[in-house]
């Protein structure tokens, strides 16, 4: 069969996946119900907004009509027996039900569906014909129901099919005309609209192939020939039995399409003329139209019309006699939407159904773990594909594809037959009796068993934890008003105490080989619920070893109107909070306790009241030249943005005999994915930040004891790494939230170094990338379960020597996907791998492999690689940018490896993003992709599945003359709305920067 032309291509290929998830189904008056309630929830939030109403009826009738009509070619004939077919069959109740729910929702939302007149014409008046259609042939109506309770049931879908006539007044449409025409006559008589006799016993139906491959001549069924189909219409026929006539040629328009659709569903490939026996079929019917004789108020043209529209699925040549307008473009593209969203929810539901199936899911699940035991005796290997094969030794022992690979044999057998024999080398022996061994052969049983049963052994975690989120519906609900009181504690560490929180219970304490829990001496007295009093006495006599500068280190002066919101433990009251703050503040400080070598971390003094916190940009020499250039900003977007500064003083003044290495100096920066909050840290302090405040509030201040290299935060966690020049790495996760809980940390006795850290956002684990492609899974609680780890490579060796660093890791903004990148030192070749909650496996993203050349100049390597992941029609899509002068910014499809370059027009060199990236981030709703170049310009992406996207420069900030870890990017939910934060460090000035863009300013 040819494949369909594109015009047709993506409504064909739709249907052939619905196709997939729909036919013989035992659980569709579930699914029926099912979309209707959630239609209904949906729209509480959608009958203020005319377009998202609009788009949510319209998506609720194409669905139902694609079920509908796939019901139709699930009713048996006449001649064969109905019981084995009813569990596949929608009640006629629900049928009913359903019908009568559309009609009155179309009714009483007047005034929002008004100026669209396709969605009646078109996807009502089609969903009416197949939903009345099952009604009239279902084979099992209510047996409680009389003939006269059946017309009653038909005369209320008429009354209210009438009232949507007097709703929307005017002309109206060929086949909503014939919906009426149906009701009518089913009010009279329920069985009138019955098949001719030669198709009430000879149609087929989905429970039989549609397509019998053993006819090459004429592969569809006997009933759906031209020769039968030209007997439908006769010449001398009388006027009254037109409608009859064309809900039978109807059917059989709808059967030919879906022996096509059968035909790619079932991924046949021999050739058997499909295609030329459905034009004849085509021919037949409308050629049967031109004689069939209508009533005077019905147009032919549009008769044939409407036939030519339904052969177009899968005849793309046939002629099209409707005019299409732009709005109605954009309604199809709704219908698309509204098929690939059903495949999703049934793809969803087979997995729930199935692993419910507790019995059957569990021997599925022995059998799948015995062939990868017998693959792997050890364990250690999780490969996804395992395969057994039979030496020839007196006992004809087997082994594991992955035994053979362990003890290095990589290349026997490359391709396996069920036949096929592999010699082996020469002294080699059986892994059980040792004894000589030649030859191997493959069971191939084995692994055609596990190809066909681990695809049915289905994980259900993910789907479970998406019922949770807020993306199960579209329709999100309406902002508060901007009179609404919002908690002044919103998203501030310091108010903590004050807020109920739910966070992981305290962890228990470990032997010091895996995790230990630490004292929480090494943090700032100006920590949550940490404040201790010195003791005059004490301190003077007191030989711990921490000199009494040290010790008598206080806690700034700031004035009044800039001190931050309430601390733990003190009143709520603002002005009683500030003035206890201010007289502990002379007072605070803290002894070392051992083992742990202590000291006082500065803190930061609170930017002074002359150095306005709200400056904007460009009101001082300063800020322009710490921000960048603004010139081709307008001056509406600029007044939007807001520009902070805070004091790195305590950070930039570092004593020389501290800092160990070039990098001692640096200030890095890290911007929470799932909070307000930031981070600035160099080797020896860390500091965090609340953003979402202004100006800025300053929570915490830890002193890292030691050299820092990396460091991360959530909203509940803060994570960072400390080495040592013997390259021992220790990490520490710090309850922000619960700080009665001790810090747990982490000693690593292997020498790689670490390269990448991420933090789950729901909270869970730690992940670290390290050298040789290894990725680590550190939990953020003591309660049990103990860091592991994967190799990436472990499909090739299982020891990676001198093998490629994890450059990134990032989590998507679900929590539900993590992505891991590498860069060959010998080829250049990204890869990208992903794990799916809850992270126990991963893949590669083949589709992601991108080859970008080595030995360039101010060569940064990969510097993202995120994932957003689809909701409703839009693919999940994998961006990843790179600090090189040949990588183009990409977004990949994993789906199909579809590849879009992301750029600006050359012309434009004010406005050019360029190759040289410093980060990336999708916005919450994956909708929008933020990204910032070597330049300091913050660009906005929209648009991310059409081609061309929208890129659009809306601010900027520091200049970078290479990769550096000094300046970040991501999206925030703040109080008041969705912002992009930026913020970055300028060590020559003393100062941090944040500047808050809103999202809504540049829609």
């Amino acid at each position: 069969m040819a494949a369909p032309s594109p015009a047709s291509s993506s409504l064909f290929m739709r249907l052939t996946n619905v196709w997939r998830h729909l036919v013989l189904r035992s659980d569709i008056d579930a699914i029926i119900l099912e979309l209707l309630g959630t239609f209904s929830l949906e729209r509480i939030y959608s009958e203020g907004d005319k377009e998202s109403y609009q788009l949510l009826v319209i998506q609720l009738l194409a669905q139902l009509n694609t079920i509908f009509n796939t019901q139709r070619l699930t009713l048996p004939s006449e001649k064969l027996q109905v019981g084995w077919y009813l569990g596949y069959l929608v009640s006629w109740e629900v049928t009913l039900r359903s019908v009568e729910f559309v009609l009155q929702t179309v009714v009483e939302a007047r005034e929002s569906l008004w100026e669209v007149e396709a969605l009646r014409d078109k996807y009502l008046a089609e969903f009416l014909l197949s939903a009345l259609r099952v009604l009239t042939l279902h084979p099992k109506a209510p047996t409680n129901q009389r003939t006269k309770d059946r017309r009653d049931r038909f005369a209320r879908i008429h009354r209210s099919l009438e009232r949507v006539f007097d709703s929307y007044p005017g002309e109206k449409s060929f086949l909503l005309l014939v919906c009426k025409e149906v009701t009518a006559s089913l009010r009279n008589d329920p069985d009138s609209l019955a098949l001719p006799p030669g198709l009430k016993y000879e149609l087929p139906n989905l429970a039989s192939e549609l397509v019998n491959l053993q006819l090459q001549g004429y592969p569809l069924a006997e009933s759906l020939s031209s020769q039968n189909i030209s007997t439908i219409v006769t010449h001398n026929g009388f006027a009254s039995n037109w409608l009859s006539q064309f809900l039978a040629l109807r059917d059989i328009s709808f059967f030919v399409v879906g022996a096509s659709i059968q035909y790619v569903a079932n991924r046949e490939t021999r050739d058997c003329r499909l295609q030329a026996s459905s034009a004849r079929a085509r021919n037949a019917v409308l050629q049967s139209l031109e004689t069939m004789r209508l009533p005077g108020h019905l147009s032919r043209e549009d008769l044939i019309s409407t036939f030519s529209e339904v052969f177009r699925i899968i005849l793309p040549n046939t002629p099209s006699l409707v005019v299409r307008r732009a709005s109605n473009l954009e309604m199809d593209e709704g219908e698309l939407d509204a098929l690939d969203s059903l495949c999703l929810k049934l793809e969803e539901r087979q997995v729930i159904s199935r692993i419910s199936d507790r019995e059957m899911m569990h021997s599925m699940a022995e059998i799948t773990k015995n062939i990868a035991l017998l693959d792997d005796p050890s364990g250690q290997s999780r490969t996804s594909r395992p395969r057994l094969y039979v030496v020839d030794c007196e006992k004809c022992h087997l082994v594991g594809d992955s035994q053979l690979r362990a003890i290095g044999h990589l290349k026997y057998p490359v391709h396996s037959t069920e036949n096929s024999v592999a010699t082996l080398p020469l002294g080699s022996k059986c892994l059980e009796c040792e004894e000589p061994i030649s030859l191997m052969r493959e069971v191939s049983v084995v692994r055609q068993i596990w190809e066909r049963l681990k695809p049915l052994e289905p994980n259900a975690d993910t789907i479970n934890v998406e019922r949770h989120l807020p993306t199960q519906f579209q329709q999100a609900p309406p902002k508060a008003e901007s009179n609404t009181l919002f908690n002044p504690g919103f998203g501030n560490i310091l108010a903590a105490s004050s807020q109920t929180y739910d966070a992981p219970a305290a962890p228990r304490r470990h032997s010091p080989e895996n995790s230990r829990s630490i004292s929480q001496s090494h943090l700032s007295p100006i920590s949550p619920g940490f404040r201790r009093f010195a003791d005059v006495s004490l301190g003077e006599s007191s030989e711990s070893g921490a000199s009494k500068d040290a010790a008598a280190r206080t806690l700034p002066q700031s004035d009044s109107s800039r001190e931050p919101p309430n601390s733990p433990g003190l009143s709520t009251s603002p002005s009683s909070s500030r003035n206890r703050l201010e007289s502990m503040s002379s007072v605070v400080s803290f002894e070392p306790v051992r083992p742990l070598r202590t000291r006082t971390v500065p803190v930061m003094a609170q930017p002074e009241k002359s150095k306005g916190m709200w400056r904007r940009f460009g009101s001082r020499k300063e800020s322009t030249s710490a921000s960048g250039d603004s010139s081709s900003l307008s001056s509406t977007l600029l007044e939007s943005q807001r520009l902070e500064e805070i004091s790195l003083k305590e950070l930039t003044h570092v004593s020389k005999k501290t800092i160990r290495g070039k990098s001692g100096k640096n200030i890095n920066v890290y911007l929470s994915q799932n909070s307000p909050y930031a981070l600035f840290w160099n080797q020896l302090n860390i500091y965090v930040w609340d953003v979402g405040t202004s100006p800025p509030t300053m929570g915490r201040a830890v002193a890292t004891e030691s050299t820092c290299v990396l460091a991360a935060v959530t909203k509940v966690y803060l994570a960072y790494i400390i080495g040592t020049r013997d390259q021992k790495l220790t990490l520490r996760i710090v309850n922000l939230l619960q700080t009665d809980v001790p810090p747990v940390e982490y000693r690593m006795a292997s020498s790689l170094w670490c390269r990448s850290i991420a933090i789950c956002p729901k909270e869970n684990y730690v992940v670290v990338g390290f050298d040789n492609s290894i990725v680590r899974f550190f939990p953020t609680t003591n309660n049990g379960d103990p860091s592991r780890e994967d190799h990436l490579h472990i499909r090739y060796h299982s020891e990676c020597k001198e093998c490629q660093p994890v450059e990134t890791l990032a989590f998507s903004n679900d929590g539900l996907v993590l992505l891991a990148s590498t860069r060959s030192p010998k080829s250049g070749m990204i890869q990208v791998y992903s794990w799916r909650f809850p992270f126990s496996s991963f893949e590669e993203i083949s589709a992601c492999r991108y080859q970008v050349p080595l030995h360039e100049s101010e060569d940064g390597g990969i510097t993202s690689a995120i994932y957003r992941t689809g909701t409703g029609a839009d693919d999940n899509l994998v961006c990843i940018t790179t600090w090189t002068q040949s990588g183009i910014p990409v977004l990949v499809q994993p789906k199909d490896g579809h590849r879009s370059v992301i750029r600006t027009e050359i012309s434009n060199r004010q406005s050019k993003l360029g190759n040289r990236i410093q980060t990336s981030a999708f916005s919450p709703t994956g909708k929008e992709l933020a990204i910032v170049n070597d330049k300091g310009d913050l660009y906005k992406i929209s648009n991310l599945n059409s081609s061309p996207m929208d890129v659009k420069k809306i601010a900027t900030s520091k200049e970078l003359t290479s990769r550096s870890e000094s300046l970040a990017m991501v999206f925030m939910t703040l109080p008041d709305e969705e912002t992009i934060v930026m913020a970055w460090a300028d060590p020559s000035k003393d100062k941090g920067y944040i500047k808050k863009i809103p999202v809504s300013s540049y829609v």
